[in-house]
C-alpha cells in the first residue's frame, strides 16, 4: 500500500512537474509589469492625443521673427484651471497692440496644452483687474505710462487708456469698446451702479418670475452679487439656501413656478431699477454664484468703469437697435499718421483732440463641452475670481497682435481672469532671461519622444470623446488581464513550491520503506 501510494504520488509530482514547466514558460512578474506599463503609457498618450489642443490654422506667436521679443523667465507658465486644463511654457515681453492702443508688456508663452478648450484659438486676454506691482493685467498696462517694477516705460508718444472699456454682442458677433463706450451705441442714459464682489459684480436685491420672488433673504441679508460674465452662454441662479442667506433655494422656486406652466421674464432689480431677461433665455443651476451672463451682453451695453479705484462702477443701457456691430477703429492713427499730426499742430493740441475710443471685433463661438476655465494660478496670484461650471460656454475671439513687426493673432478675450498669454514657439536659444532661469517640468527637460508627442498632440484632429472611452476601456482591459496573470504566476509559484516539498517527501519515504 506505501508503494502504491508511493508510486501515486510520483504520477501526481509528475504532472505538477509537466504542469509548472509550461507554465514557466510564462513571462516573468518583471516582464509582464514592465508591460502594462507601457501599454498604460501608450494608452494614456493616445487617450491625450484624443483631446489635446490642435491649432489648425498653426498660427503660433513666432518670437524669432520680433526685433522688440525679450526672454523673462524659463519654465514660469503654469496654469491649472477647475477642469484640469494645463498651460505650460514660459514668460516672455514684448510689443501688444490692441485696437489703437500698441503697449509693451509681459506675457506668458504657451508650449504645452492639455485640453481642446482653447481649439483653434492663439491665446487669452483677460479683462479682468489686478493691481499687484507685477499684476499680469493687461488691463493695468494699457492704462499706465510705466509698469516700474517690470522696468517698462512707455514709448513717449502712447497716451494711456482711460480706466474703462464696454462690451455688447448680438447672436453672432461682439464688440470690445475701449476707453470708455460708444455713444452711438445706446439707447438710453447709461445707469450706473456700485461694483460690488471680487469681480465685475453688482447688488441684486430682487429677482421675480411674474409675481413670485425668487430671491426670499433672510433678516440679516437684503443683496447678492451678480456677476458680470460674457463667457456663460446662460443665466446662473444659486440652486442652494447659500448657507442661510435665502429662506428657500432660488433656483427651485423657479422650477416649481415653470412647472406651473409660467412663461414669464425674469426681472431684476438693481439699485433700484428693474432689468428684464426674456422667458426664452436659458436659466442654470450653480452651487452659489449668480452669473449675468451673455443674454446680458446681447441686450445692454455693459460698461466696467474703474477710472475711481476706490469707487469703482458698473454701467448698463440698452443697446439702440439700429447701431451695427463689428465696426472697427482704424488702429493707423496711433502710428505714422499720429506722428505727422502731431508734428504740425503740435503735442497739446493732439492731446486735446486724441479720441481714446477705440472698438474692436469679437468672433462669437459657442462651444458645447463643459469647461470651468477658472480658479488657476499664474505668477503666484489666482487667475479668476468667479468660479464658473456652465454646461455650455460662449467665446468672443478678438485680434492681438504681438511682435514687431505686428503678428496677428484670435485670442479669447475673457472679463473673468487677467492672464495674458499666446501660444508660441520655444523660446530662441542661446537667449538670456531678463529673469534668473528656471527650468520647468517640460521646459528644456524633455526627450525628442516627448518632444514628438507634444507636436502631434497639438496638430491631430478628427478625433472624439467616443475614441477616447474606447482607449480608456481597452487600457482597463489590459490593466485586469495583467492583474489576473500576476495572480495566475503566484499561485505557480506556489504549487511549484509544494511539488518541490512532495518530491523531498517522497525520497525520505522510500528510504524508510526500503
Amino acid at each position: 500500500g506505501d508503494m502504491a501510494g508511493g508510486r501515486g504520488g510520483e504520477g501526481m509530482a509528475e504532472e505538477r512537474k509537466r504542469r509548472v514547466q509550461r507554465q514557466s514558460s510564462m513571462p516573468s512578474s518583471f516582464q509582464l509589469l514592465r508591460s502594462v506599463a507601457l501599454l498604460g503609457a501608450l494608452s494614456g498618450t493616445v487617450a491625450q492625443l484624443m483631446v489635446s489642443y490642435h491649432n489648425n490654422n498653426k498660427k503660433f506667436f513666432h518670437p524669432t521673427t520680433s526685433s522688440s521679443f525679450q526672454l523673462v523667465k524659463l519654465g514660469n507658465v503654469n496654469v491649472t484651471f477647475l477642469d484640469k486644463t494645463n498651460l505650460l511654457g514660459y514668460d516672455g515681453q514684448d510689443m501688444a497692440q490692441l485696437g489703437k492702443y500698441r503697449v509693451e508688456t509681459r506675457l506668458g508663452m504657451i508650449t504645452h496644452c492639455n485640453s481642446a478648450n482653447f481649439n483653434d484659438v492663439d491665446g487669452i486676454i483677460g479683462f479682468g483687474w489686478a493691481n499687484q506691482n507685477r499684476s499680469a493685467a493687461i488691463l493695468k498696462t494699457l492704462t499706465t505710462k510705466s509698469r516700474p517694477h517690470w522696468d517698462i516705460v512707455q514709448r513717449e508718444d502712447f497716451v494711456p487708456m482711460p480706466r474703462k472699456f464696454a462690451f455688447t454682442a448680438d447672436e453672432s458677433i461682439g464688440e470690445l469698446q475701449l476707453g470708455g463706450y460708444e455713444p452711438d451705441s445706446v439707447a438710453e442714459p447709461m445707469q450706473m451702479f456700485p461694483m460690488a464682489g471680487y469681480a465685475y459684480g453688482v447688488n441684486v436685491t430682487s429677482i421675480k418670475f411674474g409675481n413670485v420672488e425668487l430671491l426670499d433673504f433672510t433678516n440679516n441679508h437684503k443683496a447678492y452679487v451678480g456677476e458680470f460674465d460674457s463667457g456663460t452662454t446662460c443665466l446662473l441662479i444659486p440652486n442652494s439656501t447659500v448657507n442661510g442667506t435665502f429662506k428657500r433655494n432660488p433656483f427651485e422656486v423657479l422650477l416649481n413656478e415653470q412647472n406651473k406652466g409660467g412663461t414669464f421674464p425674469l426681472v431684476y432689480t438693481i439699485g433700484g431699477k428693474t432689468f428684464e431677461i426674456a422667458y426664452e433665455e436659458c436659466v442654470e443651476p450653480a452651487d452659489t454664484a449668480m452669473i449675468l451672463g451673455d443674454p446680458w451682453f446681447r441686450k445692454w451695453i455693459v460698461l466696467h468703469d474703474l477710472v475711481d479705484l476706490k469707487d469703482k462702477k458698473m454701467g448698463l443701457a440698452l443697446r439702440n437697435p439700429s447701431y451695427k456691430l463689428g465696426i472697427e477703429t482704424d488702429s493707423s492713427a496711433t502710428l505714422s499718421e499720429r506722428s505727422q499730426y502731431r508734428a504740425s499742430k503740435g503735442r497739446s493740441q493732439e492731446l486735446a483732440e486724441f479720441n481714446p475710443l477705440s472698438k474692436v471685433r469679437a468672433h462669437r463661438r459657442i462651444t458645447t463641452a463643459k469647461s470651468a476655465l477658472t480658479m488657476g494660478l499664474y505668477q503666484g496670484q489666482a487667475v479668476d475670481k468667479v468660479a464658473l461650471e456652465s454646461q455650455s460656454r460662449v467665446t468672443y475671439n478678438i485680434k492681438l497682435s504681438i511682435g514687431t513687426p505686428p503678428q496677428p493673432l484670435q485670442v479669447i478675450f475673457d472679463t473673468g481672469s487677467f492672464m495674458l498669454a499666446v501660444f508660441a514657439d520655444p523660446a530662441p536659444e542661446g537667449m538670456k532671461p531678463i529673469l534668473d532661469a528656471q527650468v520647468g517640468s517640460y521646459e528644456g527637460s524633455e526627450s525628442t519622444w516627448g518632444q514628438i508627442s507634444q507636436e502631434l498632440s497639438w496638430r491631430i484632429r478628427g478625433l472624439n470623446r467616443t475614441a477616447l472611452i474606447g482607449a480608456n476601456l481597452i487600457f482597463i482591459a489590459l490593466i485586469v488581464g495583467a492583474v489576473f496573470s500576476l495572480m495566475n504566476r503566484r499561485r505557480s509559484q506556489d504549487k511549484y513550491q509544494e511539488l518541490h516539498q512532495l518530491e523531498e517527501m517522497g525520497v525520505e519515504s522510500d528510504g524508510w520503506t526500503e
